[in-house]
Order: C-alpha cells, then structure tokens, then sequence
C-alpha cells in the first residue's frame, strides 16, 4: 500500500469534503511527523497508534560483521533501529488470541 492508495481509500470511502491535494498534505504530514519522531528519538522512544500498534526506537550494540565471501571480520558500530510491536486489536483481528 502507498501513500497515494491511503489518500485514495479516504477519498472514495470518508465522507470529507477537502480536495485530494488536502487530503494528500495531511497523509504527508504525518508520515513526516512520525519519521521526525523517530528520528529524534532515543533508546526507548515510543511512537504509538492506538489499535494499530508502536514504533520503538532501540540501540544496537556494536557486533562483528564477517564479509562472506573473503571471511574478513569488519566491526559494525553501535546503531539506532526501529521496530515494531503489533497493537492488540490488530493482533486479534489476525486470528490471534
């Protein structure tokens, strides 16, 4: 799914009475708003949509990466990732108890 298939789905399924061009800068915004949360967060930092699920920001330790081919080892320094927690509601949707 795009960004563009979100604006379409409000479209033809909400009864809202703005312009695709509206209803774009708004899928936009907050689509910015989240990655700027991420962005700028720290080990922990949480980004939650009710019944859908959170974003957490956690640190990688630093590990020794190898190159497959030549078995070189490589030290891969400490990192920020992004996961993901399914909501409860989406996980019982799921089939999921």
């Amino acid at each position: 799914m795009t960004k563009a298939d979100i604006v379409n789905w409000i479209i033809k399924n909400k009864k809202v009475k703005a312009s695709k061009k509206d209803i774009s800068t708004i899928v936009n915004r907050v689509f910015e708003l989240i990655t700027q949360e991420i962005l700028n967060g720290k080990d922990g930092t949480k980004i939650q949509i009710s019944g859908f699920g959170t974003f957490i920001v956690k640190k990688r330790a630093p590990k020794i990466g190898r190159n497959p081919k030549t078995k070189e080892e490589k030290l891969i320094p400490e990192r920020y990732g992004v996961s993901f927690k399914i909501g409860k509601k989406l996980y019982r949707k799921l089939g999921n108890s």
